[in-house]
């Protein structure tokens, strides 16, 4: 359990992580979309095409847990024994 803020920030970015997914999805398909237009699609484009949006969101849903993590460990990165990670400000 955590705080009220906590469990807002939380909220906003699961629906932030969705709503990117579902703008990632149209994005997709509108270029897949746009190329069968103009009769261009080959397979070639329809794999480079689904797998650069399977990339973007994997590492769209990714990302935000990434730096969480970077942020949450800075202290034991810096290698911190007071708890500050820059020793000069803390003294």
């Amino acid at each position: 359990m955590g705080t009220s803020l906590y469990n807002i920030l939380t909220n906003v970015m699961y629906a932030f992580r969705y709503i990117g997914l579902a703008i990632l999805t149209i994005a997709s398909m509108a270029i897949l979309i746009s190329e069968a237009a103009k009769s261009k699609l080959s397979p070639g484009k329809v794999l480079a095409v689904a797998g650069s949006a399977i990339v973007a969101a994997v590492v769209f849903w990714i990302l935000p847990t990434i730096v969480s993590d970077a942020t949450s460990d800075s202290g034991q990165v810096v290698g911190s024994t007071s708890g500050c990670a820059y020793q000069a400000v803390c003294r």
